[in-house]
């Protein structure tokens, strides 16, 4: 069915008799009463922009191309991505509807674009279309319609957006969404003109809060680039989101100089950049403080608990991990061309994420682990004996089975340390 013919007949219901009235919407700034209507499914079509799965279209777009929801196949991509989203929920939901029937009415637009309530829409849809005698007949019958408020004819773009926003992604529906997409739509407000402080009324959320969700999507938007995934942000790690906040908030610090005494003005970019490479590292590495990787270390700890404390562990860190540099991967393109027609695209980068990480992680931990092993130290040098008790520990474990022929010339050097520092503790006892 073309938008042509779609507008026709919903005009056509929007000019007849409703089925509920007096159902209250702010509308173009005044808070207005709009009648309820029911309206065939068949008459309506998915909002591609729909901010709940915002990540998903995009990064789909860019791994395929774009999706058409006038289209069969284009509703279908959209109604799975609508159903993963939050797949306890929508269980849930389904059986309320298939209950009680939609008790919510939704929102859309004189030619069937939804604007509030795709969920809703793709819930009744799969009990309507049934075809494994799940349902009763009466029951899909009664699903083949969608409860609605329909916007009028002049309803701009702007306006659409803004009320998608407030329904969508205020307060009371924030738990529904992947932490991701509240980034995305505050940065695709932005774009479209939105200033501050309707961003924050339209999300519910400070106006203090909407510059650091626009800094942290573009943090989230240089790690894709760095690891060649821009636009893809299926790509970021799940849970990642406090790692990026973390970051944002430890770069903030560095810009200002208010913590890390030792890196003068002149040094700030150079470092912001170094930090931002390292994170962006163990943000893909993607090991929690229970596998030996404590995050908090590179860009959450204070004074001297953070790698950037000092200069020595910072930049002796920085050489370790730079090893990681070395290795190298398949672009992103050449694993999406190299995929068969029908083949599951996420599941070839997934690869590619995992043979980084095998590539990589011996040298990203060993990294972490000796820069820790340092800031611990430095802690406990009023504990001489204490520190000496764990080298000796650590020492106790050597296996030099396990030196490699590659890691002899290091190990014997740093054995040749070894030497001169207990030479050295021995000549301090002596002469006190």
């Amino acid at each position: 069915m073309t938008k042509e013919e779609r507008r026709s007949e919903i005009k056509k219901i929007y000019e007849g008799k409703p089925v509920g009235t007096g159902s209250k919407l702010k509308y173009m700034g005044e808070t207005r009463e709009f009648d309820i209507y029911k309206v065939p499914l068949e008459l309506l079509i998915y909002n591609v922009d729909n901010g709940r799965i915002s990540s998903l279209v995009k990064s789909y777009t860019r791994e395929t191309g774009p999706i058409d929801a006038e289209t069969e196949e284009g509703s279908k991509i959209i109604s799975k991505f609508l159903y993963d989203s939050a797949k306890e929920r929508n269980d849930k939901t389904l059986k309320d509807i298939a209950e009680n029937g939609q008790l919510e009415p939704g929102i859309i637009t004189m030619d069937g674009v939804i604007v509030d309530g795709n969920r809703r829409f793709s819930l009744l849809s799969s009990i309507h279309y049934d075809s494994t005698n799940k349902y009763t007949q009466s029951l899909k019958d009664a699903c083949g319609y969608f409860l609605t408020r329909i916007l009028p004819e002049d309803a701009n773009e702007r306006e659409i957006l803004r009320l998608e926003t407030t329904y969508q992604m205020g307060a009371d529906s924030k738990v529904d969404y992947n932490a991701i997409e509240k980034y995305l739509h505050a940065r695709d407000l932005k774009n479209k003109g939105f200033g501050t402080a309707d961003i924050a009324s339209y999300m519910a959320i400070k106006q203090t809060e909407v510059q650091k969700y626009l800094d942290v999507i573009t943090l989230m938007d240089e790690y894709l680039e760095f690891f060649d995934y821009s636009g893809i942000y299926t790509r970021l790690p799940r849970g990642c989101e406090d790692d990026f906040l973390k970051l944002h908030d430890t770069l903030k610090k560095v810009k200002q100089g208010t913590s890390y005494s030792w890196i003068v003005p002149d040094e700030r970019e150079e470092i912001e950049i170094q930090l931002k490479s390292i994170c962006f590292k163990f943000i893909r590495l993607d090991k929690k403080a229970s596998e030996g990787v404590d995050y908090r270390y590179i860009s959450a700890y204070a004074n001297g608990n953070n790698f950037l404390a000092n200069r020595q562990v910072w930049n002796a860190f920085i050489e370790k991990c730079s090893e990681s540099d070395e290795v190298e991967e398949k672009s992103t393109q050449d694993v999406l061309d190299s995929a068969a027609p029908g083949a599951d695209k996420t599941r070839l980068l997934k690869k590619r994420d995992d043979d980084w990480r095998k590539k990589v992680t011996s040298t990203l931990t060993d990294a972490f682990t000796d820069a820790q092993n340092v800031i611990e130290s430095k802690k406990e040098k009023d504990k001489p004996l204490s520190l000496l008790k764990k080298a000796i520990a650590a020492l106790d474990n050597i296996e030099t089975a396990n030196v490699t022929e590659k890691t002899q010339v290091e190990f014997m050097t740093k054995l040749s340390e070894l030497k001169e520092i207990t030479n050295k503790i021995e000549q301090s006892l002596s002469s006190e």
